[in-house]
């Protein structure tokens, strides 16, 4: 399940507290935000262990500077609370979800 932050204190804790999570930093206005969101929703379903987040940094402008969102979308996968890889503008699912599973099977088994 993709789950929406709306603010930085709850983003910030579940990069702390979980083992793998992906997030996406977006703005509500970017159409390719919008058109990904159902990707990384049917992913998640693949990945229970993982937690899939999403926040418009538009609204919750701290996360700009807390994490160096500056273009739209952004998504970070954290490992154990660090970003281990940064997907910005221009990149494919697959290359989202080859990432994800690799994290996946070092964490989980």
């Amino acid at each position: 399940m993709l789950r929406n932050f709306t603010s930085p204190e709850a983003v910030k804790e579940i990069i702390k507290n979980e083992d793998l999570v992906v997030a996406l930093f977006s703005d509500l206005g970017c159409n390719v935000c919008l058109s990904i969101t159902p990707d990384l929703e049917e992913m998640s379903q693949s990945y229970a262990k993982a937690q899939f987040i999403s926040a418009d940094v538009e609204t919750i402008k701290a996360l700009v500077g807390e994490y160096m969102v500056f273009v739209y979308p952004t998504i970070i996968i954290f490992a154990q609370g660090k970003e281990t890889k940064r997907f910005e503008r221009v990149f494919s699912i697959g290359e989202i979800e080859a990432t994800v599973s690799r994290f996946s099977e070092l964490l989980f088994g």
